[in-house]
């Protein structure tokens, strides 16, 4: 059943996204929806620009070989999509993994190096059946802001605390509070699971070691099957949880691609690797802000910040000029200078997906000031240009 909170229901109504019979499961970004996308994204990049991340970007299509190497055509071929060209298998990335593998590859590393912190916002597709495809929680497309860090043994523990602090901060920044951990083991049996016991035992020790003082469920049996994961999920409008953020530990794919780094000796060792994304599925990220907000998104990642109004096509050069400063400011705005009355202009926004709303008249003109009012408060203050 939806509600006025549905991301599905906000999605259409605002035209910020769309699905079509051509395409099931693969959304189109309208242009509101790819602005609260690309919000998220210049945030994402400054801030792990700031925590020593280096940006990567692998392709989105590679040999099926390389899969098969990784494991994942063994465990997960029946949710990945193959292409061939000229009597070559390929496949397209389910994850972004192998291809941050081949980038840590391609040079001699040192110690020194290390830990090496690549991410990357990996283009992926997974092929869901489509009786579980849900709007943009669950899709067949979709951007992870993925990460792998290549670190020795006695980094792990830091830089998985260090990972859970970005979590907070990004989780305090786009004002969502109602999450919990999950941790994801391995269980009885390990038949499915890829690695040798010792090193199942320490990474599921790292993990509950990162998680002391938190509030978190484990989840025996559910661990991927290269090592043990640590998730963040998140209610929607309908009390489902959805997992987004994610950990994981993993001591396979580096033995298995051969993949080392010189000591302080000279010695070839091999490196941990983590696997990690915060947002998860951008898509989904985004589904959950709208099922939180509705159509008041926080200022700094809505589609419409400020719609700028003219009483008369005497204010009206006065309007542009505003609007080219705010631009110049890096705001988004928007304009309505049509013969409408004012009341419907302030009708049509409170109607639309707008933050705030600028008044321009002959006053405004006159004492060059703007009155700003914000929808969703109904906060209303003057500014001086």
């Amino acid at each position: 059943m939806f509600n006025e909170f549905d991301h599905r229901v906000l999605g259409a109504k605002y035209d910020l996204f769309s699905f079509f019979e051509e395409g099931p499961g693969f959304p189109f970004w309208q242009e509101r929806g790819l602005r609260i996308k690309n919000a998220l994204i210049d945030y994402w990049r400054n801030l792990h620009e700031e925590n020593g991340y280096k940006e990567i970007q692998s392709p989105i299509m590679l040999d099926k070989e390389l899969w098969k190497r990784s494991g994942h055509c063994d465990y997960f071929e029946e949710n990945m999509f193959f292409s061939a060209v000229e009597k070559r298998e390929f496949a397209i990335k389910p994850m972004s993994c192998p291809g941050a593998i081949l980038v840590f590859n391609s040079k001699k590393r040192s110690h020194a190096e290390l830990p090496l912190r690549l991410s990357e916002l990996g283009h992926v597709h997974r092929n869901e059946n489509s009786g579980s495809l849900h709007g943009l929680m669950r899709v067949r497309s979709f951007v992870q802001d993925d990460a792998h860090i290549f670190c020795q043994e006695k980094d792990l523990l830091q830089e998985i605390q260090g990972i859970l602090k970005l979590v907070a901060e990004i989780m305090d920044k786009c004002g969502l509070s109602d999450y919990h951990f999950e941790l994801s083991l391995r269980g009885e049996g390990g038949k499915k699971y890829l690695g040798q016991d010792e090193d199942w035992v320490l990474a599921e020790k790292i993990l509950e070691l990162a998680l002391e003082g938190k509030n978190y469920i484990k989840r025996p049996g559910e661990a991927k099957f290269y090592g043990p994961s640590l998730d963040v999920h998140i209610k929607d409008v309908h009390g489902r949880s959805w997992q987004c953020s994610s950990i994981q530990l993993d001591f396979n794919l580096p033995r298995r691609f051969d993949v080392h780094y010189f000591d302080e000796k000279g010695e070839r060792k091999v490196p941990y690797m983590i696997h990690r994304a915060i947002f998860g599925s951008l898509e989904r990220f985004i589904g959950i802000l709208l099922e939180n907000y509705g159509k008041h998104l926080p200022f700094w990642m809505h589609p419409v910040q400020y719609k700028v109004l003219s009483v008369s096509s005497h204010s009206k050069a006065f309007a542009q000029e505003l609007i080219g400063d705010l631009k110049n400011k890096g705001f988004v705005v928007e304009s309505d200078f049509s013969e409408s009355p004012l009341k419907e202009k302030i009708r049509r926004c409170h109607e639309e997906m707008v933050h705030s709303y600028i008044v321009i008249g002959e006053k405004e003109v006159k004492e060059r000031k703007m009155k700003v009012r914000n929808i969703g408060s109904g906060e209303e203050k003057d500014y001086s240009v």
